[in-house]
């Protein structure tokens, strides 16, 4: 009786075939995409520090010593010094785990020292 008022030749005890809800999303073709290469992915991440593995992490580098106190009076400086020289200071400054400054301070010390005897 779908359709119709008083149609006398439907017949009430066949229901009328529907179509379902969300049958057409069926139908629908999906492209295809091309799976990522999970060891590209791995690799870029490892170069990022990231993995995905459940081993212990690796340590993390200690934080450095010595924190400008409080009052302590700070100056941005900068400088312009070879690519060399920045990676021998950073390495010592890592190695020693202390702040660049503290490294710059005992280095200006030894040379002020060396030159007065």
């Amino acid at each position: 009786m779908a359709g119709t008022f008083l149609n006398l030749n439907d017949n009430d005890q066949e229901e009328a075939p529907e179509p379902t809800i969300g049958a057409g999303l069926k139908q629908k073709k999906k492209g295809s995409r091309p799976r990522a290469d999970a060891e590209a992915v791995a690799a870029a991440g490892r170069a990022n520090g990231f993995s995905r593995s459940t081993d212990t992490a690796q340590p993390l580098p200690t934080p450095r010593r010595g924190r400008p106190p409080l009052n302590e009076d700070m100056t941005y400086w900068r400088i312009y010094v070879s690519s060399d020289l920045r990676t021998q200071l950073n390495a010592l400054r890592d190695k020693e785990g202390r702040r660049l400054n503290d490294v710059l301070a005992d280095m200006l010390d030894a040379y002020q020292n060396g030159n007065a005897k």
